[in-house]
């Protein structure tokens, strides 16, 4: 199965690190469920946990009938209240106080590690993202890889705990860890090494002009500073005479609905409806627009996948619904599940689903969960092993109408010579072969100063690709790829090459306006606009 994206390699937001949240550390509730006995930590923590269920949870449950048969295990084995959690919907969460501050991090503030979010994932730990400008998202690790072992030691299927993933991934900057990674698709284990950096957790991984009138900006995450950070991004492309713009959100797992109504409030002119959410206990809450946007006229098209989730949704569906942009891609994750974190006495915390999430128009794009929650994501599993439409095996989830959809779909590219560049990059072969030969000789890059010309002009000599080639003859060790099919992908291949050394030259932007070049999805926007 080829799960690389080109132009996406940070991808699988599933949103199960981040999801919706709107509102946090609200006052504790006492007494609201039967007391249960036991220690008398565990008895305090569980109350709480069930207060809140039964007072603020979507929709009506019976919190007695629920806990009756998990609360003689819970109180001597605590990480069962993962099982209770399942019970509810495939969003709520119960989150250790030893995650408690990598989960704010990733929306808040810096670290120093190798830069995933991950989630276990039937006792096995997957990435659910690289973090852009990382080192791991460097290297070439990608959403959806299983880490089977750390420095020779094997994490999967020994029942592994989050806080002991942090310890053995977190280090100092500079410090190296080794990663062994399963990755869907391939035979074998991939190798590697990693060096541990400070990891900025920033929204916006690039913003540039494609060309004189079309601009581009891709959004990672709804993070606090997303507003902001987005705001800069459109001011200074409206500065250089933007008169389109694309809008990326493959990829993006969501955040704070809050960055995703001020987004859409930049780009939608007069008060119209952006979203609204309804809950049990929180009622319907209305988010319009109000402001004047730094774009509200310019032609807008926004690009989803199968890994735009949540607050992503939120904002594809705003612009859709209100036909101020043309969706293109892909059917979206379909997450519309609004959560609240809630802080407990032992500082750990619960991510609690408190209402659903509406489209302007009144849709509810959460993708159906009454099979079970462990159902849920081997559905989405077999989704992405389908290119991310829906297999026959899941008729039933045909007839429901979740998820946004585009306007205008452009299927994953299955051909042979994209196999075998997802290969190469897989194995981080042409990423190492980049860093290496660009500081072996970087005066013979840094003349180039125009990066548009750089991503259009610039040739990779024959000399340089046989390099690659003898570089991969010594590096990949499973020899996956011949010579033949690795000339059969040449034009790919080097478009490739050139993006890593791009991203030397001009970061991110250099890395994502060299690969626009061969990205299906991009290309079609472009043409949507050129249309318009």
């Amino acid at each position: 199965m080829n799960k690389y994206r080109f132009l996406i390699p940070i991808g699988f937001a599933v949103a199960l690190a981040v999801g919706v949240m709107i509102g946090v550390k609200i006052s504790p509730f006492a007494g609201a469920a039967k007391v249960y006995g036991g220690a008398s930590q565990n008895n305090e923590r569980l109350n709480e946990i069930l207060g809140y269920i039964s007072q603020r949870y979507v929709d009506s449950v019976n919190v007695d009938s629920i806990m009756d048969a998990f609360v003689s295990d819970y109180l001597n084995d605590p990480a069962t209240i993962e099982e209770l959690f399942k019970q509810l919907d495939p969003h709520s969460s119960y989150i250790p106080k030893e995650d408690l501050q990598g989960f704010n991090e990733d929306l808040d503030g810096n670290f120093d590690g190798i830069g995933i979010e991950f989630n276990i994932v039937d006792d096995t730990i997957m990435v659910v993202a690289a973090m852009s400008g990382g080192p791991s998202n460097k290297l070439g690790i990608q959403a959806g890889d299983k880490i089977i072992s750390i420095d020779d030691s094997v994490v999967a299927g020994i029942g592994v705990a989050s806080e002991n993933v942090i310890k053995k991934l977190r280090g100092k900057k500079g410090t190296s860890v080794k990663v062994n990674i399963k990755r869907q698709g391939e035979k074998s284990l991939l190798p590697f090494t990693i060096i541990r950096d400070v990891i900025p957790v920033t929204s916006i991984d690039a913003s540039f002009m494609l060309d004189a009138h079309t601009g581009f900006i891709r959004v990672n995450k709804f993070a606090e500073q997303t507003p902001i950070e987005f705001k800069e991004a459109l001011a200074l492309l409206v500065n250089e005479g933007m008169q389109n713009l694309i809008l990326d959100l493959r990829a993006n797992p969501g955040g704070y609905l809050t960055g995703a109504v001020s987004i859409a409030d930049e780009l939608l002119p007069g008060t119209p409806l952006i979203v609204y959410t309804n809950g049990r206990s929180v009622g319907r809450n209305d988010y319009y627009a109000g402001k004047n946007g730094l774009f509200e006229q310019g032609k807008v098209v926004v690009l989803i996948n199968e890994y735009s989730a949540s607050a992503s949704e939120i904002l594809a569906g705003a612009l859709q619904d209100n036909k101020r942009a043309t969706i293109v891609g892909r059917r979206s994750f379909g997450k519309g599940l609004v959560q609240q974190v809630y802080d407990l006495p032992d500082s750990s915390a619960i991510r609690l689903t408190v209402a659903r999430y509406y489209t302007p128009n009144g849709r509810c794009i959460q993708r159906p969960y009454d099979k079970g929650v462990d159902a849920y994501y081997d559905d989405y599993m077999e989704i992405l092993m389908n290119g991310g439409e829906i297999p026959d095996s899941l008729k039933s989830l045909k007839d429901v109408d979740w998820g946004i959809h585009p306007d205008i779909s452009v299927p994953l590219d299955t051909t042979p010579e994209n196999q075998t560049l997802n290969y190469l990059l897989n194995r981080s072969l042409i990423q190492q072969y980049c860093y290496s030969a660009y500081s072996a000789n970087p005066g013979s890059f840094n003349k180039n100063k125009d990066m548009l010309a750089f991503a259009k002009t610039y040739q990779i000599t024959p000399e340089m690709f046989n390099k690659f080639m003898q570089f991969v003859h010594t590096h990949d060790t499973e020899k996956g790829v011949t010579d033949a099919e690795i000339n059969a992908a040449k034009a790919k291949v080097e478009i490739a090459i050139k993006a890593y050394f791009a991203r030397q030259l001009w970061g991110d932007n250099g890395y994502y306006c060299t690969m626009s070049m061969i990205d299906d999805t991009l290309t079609k926007a472009i043409n949507t606009i050129e249309k318009k």
